[in-house]
């Protein structure tokens, strides 16, 4: 035990000095999961299990760099609910694997067991969501609920602080005399001020200076709320629509993108009130939209055939495309029926 440890500290510190090293290796490994699709049997549970354990190497890295980083730049790390920071995780864990889960469960347990497994699945989302909404300083919830760190933009921090060590510090002490004569709730994240830290009584105003985005956080709009709870119960809403109507019922795929263009909706007639996290956020459900088009039905009544058309073009007409455009259509109905379900959010 003491052995194995020992190598986990190890690989931990070699994380930590070498974070582009270790991209590559990343990158590598989910390109293994793209090679293994279709070429052997059972390739597609065995192409997800690579890609699943290539995503949670990728978040478990990420933690290492993000604490070491933390660390030597004596951040002032923001106190949340260890609740909710273990949620969150889980959440994320949960994320990265669930097509896997989804597809072993088809695999052991048949249609049935895997619908099972589906809604459990989503009723546990949603609950995790609505709890982390209600009970951390978080004014939405992203997918996944942990994002992956930016290797690039980090890399470029550490050059320039290292050009710049005096200001560096010099920064730091400012963020630590901020952070001194103030402390956060651990519960509803609330930034108090200490009694030390009051200016003089001629001056005082009686109120807590505190960033505007903080703020924001600690105070959500009631019609931004509505927004986000329509949209995490969408899962839900809509494997009940399924239930009721039928897999490819075009019923049950008008709920769900009604569900989602309706949430949209009501950010954006909110938009002044919006944080930048919360903008963020709105401009990829946007883009997620896009999905619908490659969602049964509308992907087997129209979608298929246009997007067979191109990939045929493309293997007749450009040399050598062939080797790709040929297995790709081959293949591209199975990603459809694993990868896009409606309920992702």
């Amino acid at each position: 035990m003491d052995t194995l440890k020992g190598m986990l500290k190890a690989y931990e510190a070699w994380v930590a000095k070498n974070p582009d090293v270790v991209g590559d290796f990343e990158t590598t490994a989910k390109w293994v999961s793209y090679f293994i699709a279709g070429r052997i049997s059972s390739s597609n549970v065995l192409s997800e299990l690579v890609y699943t354990l290539s995503n949670m190497l990728v978040f478990y890295n990420d933690r290492i760099i993000e604490r070491a980083r933390n660390a030597q730049e004596n951040s002032v790390i923001q106190l949340q609910s260890k609740l909710c920071y273990r949620l969150k995780v889980t959440l994320t864990t949960l994320e990265y694997s669930e097509v896997f889960i989804e597809i072993s469960a088809r695999r052991l347990f048949g249609q049935s067991g895997k619908w099972l497994v589906i809604a459990l699945i989503q009723a546990f989302k949603a609950a995790g969501r609505f709890f982390i909404l209600k009970h951390s300083t978080s004014d939405i919830i992203t997918s996944p609920p942990i994002a992956s760190l930016n290797r690039r933009a980090l890399g470029k921090q550490r050059k320039s602080s290292s050009a710049d060590v005096v200001a560096s510090s010099s920064a730091n002490d400012v963020l630590q005399s901020q952070h001194s004569i103030t402390f956060q709730l651990k519960r509803s994240g609330r930034v108090i001020r200490k009694v030390e830290g009051a200016p003089p009584l001629q001056y005082r105003d009686f109120k807590l200076h505190i960033d505007n985005n903080e703020a924001a956080k600690t105070q959500i709009p009631r019609k931004l709320l509505q927004a986000e709870y329509l949209y995490i119960s969408k899962p839900l809403i809509h494997l009940a629509a399924m239930g009721l109507f039928g897999q490819r019922s075009w019923k049950q795929y008008m709920v769900a993108l009604s569900i989602d263009l309706y949430s949209i909706h009501l950010y954006r007639q909110h938009r002044d009130l919006m944080s930048k996290q919360q903008k963020l956020e709105l401009s990829r459900r946007c883009i997620n939209i896009l999905y619908f088009l490659v969602r049964s039905p509308f992907y087997d009544s129209f979608t298929k055939s246009r997007l067979e058309r191109v990939l045929d073009f493309v293997a007749t007409s450009v040399p050598i495309a062939k080797v790709v455009a040929g297995p790709l259509k081959d293949y591209i109905p199975t990603w459809q029926s694993t990868y896009f379900y409606l309920w992702s959010t």
